[in-house]
């Protein structure tokens, strides 16, 4: 098929807005992916291979690749194949990103999806609102307001700490755009931004996930102080005012509505510590431990066990989180067996899935978008970094489709940039 350069360099960086906005979706995803994947055989002719950008498709395969390469070591070889399927997409995203011979504009395409993602799930949360009047008009009372985020999520069949997680990214991209637009573009601009970054914060706070508002504030703060050897001290503080204002204003004001947040994010996160591994000594571990870390550290420190049990080539893929019931139900943690916990870090999930390399392969895999940020100078590069690490050191996003195609779908476009602007320095 005949395209001109300027269409076809148009519809790929639609193409990747559009598969980014789709992630937290995962049918339409799902079905995006496989015509994105069509779409670049069709214009097979306008790839490009060098030994850079297949050393890199490499890197950010490295999961799948142990997939295929630890395959013989599930008890079941068609469970363990269809694991291995969850994570395709980190070998056909960096292929098909990173061999194009044109350069994106990434800059577009960030701004583009943090815009969509903040319409269409602002929308969600209207539709959720028409859906389920009575648990919303419950939460706006501030009855059961624990459940709240995790209601919204699961109504768009989304779990609520992978969806923040995304909305915590595009806080972070939209305050990036506001800030860059200051004294340089239209006020009426300026102020869409502003307003875009506004909603953005408010469905945070609604979701609202500890890690996730953490990291969003943290990365406000990041991105204000970006670049702080080329700013007037004036123009440094304004932004950084601005920033951590808005932010804590409208987390104060969420606080004054859904007062349960300051609870959470307290009492009810460090309760119970001294009971880890002894969580059914509690007389309701479901009401008073489900969302604390004393179940975290508890599942940690059985998954430990058993990756210590098996820490050269682990159980596999397959047999992972079995094994780790298994040892709940062998060390008589009844609680921890009765919901089938995961390990909830991904380090610990691949030691325990593939060995030693398995932990390996994950701190390459998020350490490369730290690399690849603070080499090339995209701060919202390093942010991923800090958002994908702090998110996988409680919970493992490696073997969700959210987390893997949201994670290499980023990870091949800042990797593009990176090489494409290494290029133009050579």
């Amino acid at each position: 098929m005949i395209v001109s350069e300027r269409t076809y360099r148009f519809s790929y960086n639609a193409w990747l807005t559009i598969l980014a906005v789709s992630i937290p979706f995962r049918i339409p995803a799902t079905v995006l992916l496989i015509l994105f994947a069509v779409y670049n055989l069709v214009f097979f002719n306008q790839l490009k291979f060098t030994r850079r950008r297949v050393f890199f498709m490499f890197l950010i395969a490295a999961p799948f690749i142990l997939d295929l390469l630890f395959l013989w070591n599930n008890t079941s070889i068609a469970e363990g194949i269809k694991h291995g399927e969850k994570r395709l997409s980190l070998l056909l995203l960096p292929f098909f990103i990173l061999s194009q011979n044109h350069r994106f504009n990434t800059v577009l395409i960030l701004r583009y999806y943090a815009l969509a993602t903040t319409a269409i799930l602002s929308l969600c949360l209207m539709r959720f609102a028409i859906i389920e009047p009575e648990l919303f008009s419950k939460y706006l009372n501030g009855v059961d307001l624990w459940e709240m985020g995790y209601a919204f999520a699961r109504s768009i069949k989304m779990h609520a700490p992978a969806l923040n997680m995304h909305v915590a990214f595009v806080v972070v991209i939209n305050f990036y755009f506001f800030k860059e637009a200051l004294g340089q573009i239209r006020k009426t601009h300026v102020i869409w931004r502003l307003v875009f970054f506004l909603i953005s914060v408010i469905l945070l706070q609604y979701i609202n996930t500890r890690l996730a508002i953490v990291n969003a504030f943290f990365g406000i703060i990041l991105i204000s102080l970006a670049d702080v050897r080329k700013l007037k001290t004036k123009g440094l503080l304004k932004r950084l005012v601005i920033g951590v204002f808005g932010f804590a204003l409208l987390s104060y004001g969420f606080v004054k509505i859904f007062p349960y947040s300051v609870e959470k994010f307290s009492e009810v996160t460090f309760a119970h510590l001294d009971k880890v591994g002894k969580l059914d000594s509690l007389e309701n571990p479901e009401a008073s431990a489900y969302n604390g870390l004393v179940t975290r550290l508890s599942i940690w420190k059985t998954s430990l066990d058993v990756a210590l049990e098996h820490p050269v080539i682990g159980v596999g893929a397959a047999d992972g989180k079995q094994a780790v019931i298994n040892k709940f139900e062998a060390t008589n943690q009844q609680f921890l067996a009765k919901y089938k916990f995961p390990v909830h870090n991904q380090f610990l999930d691949f030691w325990i899935k593939f060995g030693i390399l398995g932990l390996l392969v994950v701190a390459v895999y998020i350490g490369l978008f730290a690399y690849i940020g603070f080499s090339s100078r995209q701060i919202l590069c390093v942010f991923f970094f800090v958002l994908f690490l702090t998110a996988n050191l409680v919970d493992d996003f490696l073997i969700r489709f959210d987390g893997i195609v949201f994670s290499a779908l980023w990870l091949s476009i800042f990797t593009k940039n990176a090489l494409d602007i290494k290029l133009d320095k050579a």
